[in-house]
């Protein structure tokens, strides 16, 4: 008589830690997306000089604080014109109006090659031309609330996403 021989398999354990293992080790090597923008803040940035270098100063003091829409105070979170408006209110004792769209209107308009640290930076993100804020610090960096799921944090307004997107240059003192 023949005797049929059956193929041996793995116990189901086994293939289970062999599958585990490989999912972890090629998870590990992926590389990150190179397209997005990097949310991490820039190490070295200091504020520079300007008539409104307090503003810049007092907004350093929010790096790392959640990012919240309509938020205007640390212990809520921040967007872009409720950070720009906390800190003009504590550092110069400026009321700047909560929209982005209406800190526009104060103070005078100048070139970028002008701006000085606590000047602030208009950018077009959504579609209309001053829907962001930030500050300006120093060394072509700005300071800023982002979006949903960032910190505020620096960034520098010569890389392409910002420079594409900028609008106006404000003096607000």
């Amino acid at each position: 008589m023949n005797a049929v021989t059956r193929p041996r398999t793995a116990p189901v354990w086994l293939i289970w830690l062999i599958m585990s293992v490989f999912l972890f080790l090629s998870a590990c090597a992926t590389t990150p997306n190179r397209n997005k923008r990097p949310n991490k803040t820039p190490q070295n940035v200091s504020v520079g000089a300007g008539p409104n270098r307090a503003l810049a100063v007092y907004a350093m003091k929010f790096l790392g604080t959640p990012y919240k829409y309509g938020g205007g105070s640390p212990n809520e979170g921040f967007d872009c014109s409720g950070l720009v408006q906390y800190s003009a209110k504590k550092s110069l004792n400026i009321n700047l109006p909560r929209r982005s769209a209406d800190q526009v209107n104060y103070g005078s308009s100048m070139n970028l090659n002008q701006v000085q640290a606590g000047d602030l930076l208009f950018f077009n993100t959504d579609g209309q031309p001053y829907s962001h804020v930030g500050i300006y610090v120093g060394q072509t960096y700005f300071i800023h609330a982002p979006s949903s799921g960032g910190d505020v944090r620096i960034e520098d307004y010569s890389k392409t996403y910002w420079a594409q997107r900028f609008s106006s240059a404000r003096r607000v003192k």
